[in-house]
């Protein structure tokens, strides 16, 4: 079963509950020494890590690990504080803005995001894409295609978060306010549209991106009512 690694929480001297993300569930199992780096699992002492596991019951609480194959690392030689950062950050995402039964429907979107962050090393791009399927996902999507009030797809001239969309010239009114402009609006556009992660990596104003970054992270904290402690770790400048 391929899963991806969210926490390892130590249980006596060399072993660990390890709770994990698959296709279908999450799952928490007992993994056995895999606090000695000389095991073959310790692999699985690392957050967001993805590996293939063989589980068997046992008379504990949870199942216990038999076999592990380590599928993908997040981890590199050389890694910058944006870098860890981006990792801390998406690990919080998954722990945080979803109950435990619906964690497992960010697993495609969550193996995407981390295996994009390693082989682009863009870390804004890949967090901002990731945060549109969160949003996406937990039930919060923005209307980016077309006026939210009115469906007009023409001669849109304002972006709302309280209203959940675009805002075209008819609709709009002087308590709308103006934050983004117009190259940031199709920036945010291409970002909530993407159902992958081609944008990481590409050419895009950081500045812009800086800026719809912020303006997310402030949306997400609101509607799901969580505010992020690891934020603080990237550079936001």
């Amino acid at each position: 079963m391929k899963v991806i690694v969210l926490t390892v929480n130590q249980y006596k001297e060399k072993d660990a509950i390890v709770t994990a993300v698959a296709e279908k569930q999450l799952i928490t199992f007992l993994a056995k020494g895999i606090n000695d780096p000389k095991s073959k699992n310790s692999v699985l002492n690392n957050p967001l890590t993805i590996v293939d596991i063989e589980l068997v019951e046992g008379n504990l609480k949870y199942p216990v690990l038999k076999n592990s194959k380590q599928l993908f690392t997040p981890l590199k030689v050389e890694m910058d504080a944006n870098y860890l950062g981006a990792l801390l950050f998406i690990g919080e995402m998954m722990l945080n803005l979803f109950p435990d039964e619906e964690k497992y429907k960010m697993f495609a979107c969550l193996e995407e995001g981390v295996e994009a962050l390693r082989k682009t090393n863009d870390w804004l791009m890949s967090l901002l894409v990731f945060m549109s399927h969160a949003i996406r996902i937990g039930g919060f999507e923005l209307e980016v295609n077309q006026c939210v009030i009115c469906g007009n797809k023409q001669k849109i001239v304002a972006f709302s978060f309280v209203d959940g969309g675009f805002i075209c010239e008819k609709c709009y009114h002087e308590g709308i306010s103006i934050n983004l402009s117009k190259e940031q609006m199709l920036l945010l556009r291409k970002i909530f549209n993407a159902r992958d992660y081609l944008l990481a990596g590409t050419d895009y104003s950081r500045q812009d991106a800086l800026v719809i970054f912020d303006r997310v992270t402030e949306y997400i904290q609101e509607v799901f009512g969580y505010h992020f402690k690891n934020l603080k770790l990237l550079t936001i400048n």
